[in-house]
């Protein structure tokens, strides 16, 4: 029995994964044996980056229509409670504990009886599918956790598939080729469904064959162009003009794959709704302005694919301004790539430390880059010397990591 959040939290993160996952056989017996029903339309997102805001432009969409809209992403940025929302409201601490509390139960029985037991993600997972039942949503939109096919969230059966983007990242988990993960991420376009995407040129041959070999209605996102990020992102998609609130070349990307998932369950959805929804949108951790002048932006960009997006974004706000970009990342990470990257638009780096069980003890980012910098092991006084030393036309960039993002986010706005 749970009394406290942090009693929850400390059960919840001590509950790993004993072997790589095979099949979904073990959250599709929990979920029948807790009697989890999910009667409500379900739209399923896989892709490298861009699954978070993406999620994040349908619900602002479908919440304008007066529904009720059940959203599950990871991972969090502020606060846990940001995995599971209705609308706007984040799931209390209240109702964490009391699904908690019954998932806690379950789950010591679940051992006793199959020797085996729900890891963290799971339990996660049933916990928002309970929460959205007892809430009686209209639509869920649900975001695979880590590649598609083998993803926990794959066990539901979905109304539509969307697919962001094809990078590397958890190869480990994924294999080491643009076409191994691509088939992990298209595990979730199964057969008779309608899969929209927004995955490039170089991957369309191969999507274009699943699809065919699996029955599968492929819509590609084409026709974005005129690209212009400066106090939003503006762009036209199917030769209409739309503007985002949220930074970044590939937010138009993003946000067109979400107007063509509105599209699909209302083809009248009115504009003036999609114009209201992508131009109020906040979306903590990505390409965050957390001042204006000097510009300092946060981004949780964690792998080659995401720092690639973020540099073209920097690149066009750039002008003759200097770029100092505090770093930090993973030891499961490609940073030694992300910094050779990042140095396209750097003039000067800040590199620091994580607070996490997979940080790098004795980090050495210095070694893949030319350009001048410093090292600083506590982040805090890291962003402390960071911006006491910028001048009001500087840029400052933070980025590396989620983890880093949060910490440091937390840490700012807590001054």
């Amino acid at each position: 029995m749970f009394n406290t959040i942090d009693e929850v939290y400390n059960y919840l993160y001590n509950q790993k994964k004993t072997a790589p996952r095979e099949n979904l056989d073990r959250i599709s017996r929990c979920a029948r044996l807790l009697n989890i029903k999910a009667p409500y339309k379900k739209i399923h997102v896989a892709g490298t980056n861009g699954k978070g805001s993406t999620c994040q432009y349908i619900k602002n969409m479908l919440s304008l229509k007066n529904l009720h809209v059940g959203m599950f992403v990871s991972p969090f940025v502020i606060s846990f409670n940001e995995r599971i929302q209705i609308n706007d409201r984040y799931i209390s601490d209240s109702e964490i504990m009391h699904y908690m509390n019954i998932l806690y139960d379950f789950n010591k029985k679940y051992e006793e009886e199959y020797n085996d037991h729900l890891p963290f993600f799971e339990l996660t997972l049933l916990m928002a599918l309970m929460w959205f039942s007892d809430r009686n949503i209209d639509i869920a939109i649900i975001e695979c956790g880590l590649g598609g096919l083998l993803d926990s969230t794959n066990f539901l059966d979905y109304d539509l598939a969307l697919i962001t983007n094809i990078g590397f990242d958890h190869m480990q988990q994924l294999g080491n080729t643009l076409e191994s993960i691509a088939n992990h991420k298209l595990g979730i376009a199964k057969p008779n469904m309608t899969c929209i995407t927004t995955v490039d040129d170089s991957l369309k041959d191969y999507f274009k064959e699943y699809a065919k070999n699996n029955n599968v209605n492929m819509i590609f996102v084409n026709d974005v162009k005129n690209i212009n990020v400066s106090d939003k992102t503006y762009f036209e998609y199917k030769n209409e003009k739309y503007a985002s609130s949220l930074l970044g070349e590939y937010q138009a990307f993003n946000a067109s794959l979400a107007i063509e998932a509105i599209k699909y369950f209302d083809k009248d959805y009115p504009k003036t709704l999609i114009d209201f929804a992508l131009e109020n949108i906040k979306w903590p951790g990505r390409m965050e302005v957390l001042n204006q002048n000097p510009l300092i932006l946060l981004d949780g960009a964690h792998n080659i694919h995401a720092i690639n997006a973020i540099t073209n974004t920097i690149a066009n706000l750039k002008g003759n301004r200097r770029v100092k970009t505090i770093f930090s990342a993973l030891q499961d990470k490609e940073y030694p790539k992300m910094i050779k990257k990042l140095e396209e638009i750097t003039d000067y780096f800040y590199f620091t430390k994580i607070i996490d069980l997979r940080q790098i003890e004795d980090i050495h980012f210095e070694e893949y880059t030319n350009k001048e910098y410093e090292i600083n092991n506590d982040f805090k006084n890291c962003l402390d010397t960071a911006i006491s030393k910028l001048d009001k036309n500087d840029i400052l960039l933070i980025t590396g990591s989620l983890h880093f993002v949060s910490q440091i986010r937390e840490y700012y706005f807590k001054k």
